[in-house]
């Protein structure tokens, strides 16, 4: 069940999108520093840039965009929003 709706969050907040991954996958590992998060689960690989660089790595798939405006983050899921449309990362 979700907690809350999904929110759109820049890519440029950083610290936004740091605190609400903490706070709907506390189970995950989520690292930060000035310029990007990273988050893992398993083989699940997902990096977010503030500069709107994102790169996505599951099992079968990979993704990567340079323009990234806005992620939405679920419990199990999160929507990364660009200029090119909608990819969502299963986590």
């Amino acid at each position: 069940m979700e907690k809350g709706p999904k929110e759109s969050i820049p890519v440029s907040d950083l610290d936004e999108i740091f605190r609400v991954l903490k706070e709907k996958r506390s189970d995950v590992s989520i690292r930060k520093d000035s310029m990007s998060i990273v988050i893992e689960e398993g083989s699940k690989i997902l990096q977010v840039n503030k500069k709107g660089i994102v790169r996505g790595s599951m099992p079968l798939h990979s993704f990567y965009t340079q323009s990234a405006k806005s992620i939405k983050i679920g419990e199990k899921d999160i929507e990364v929003h660009s200029e090119d449309g909608e990819y969502v990362f299963q986590i």
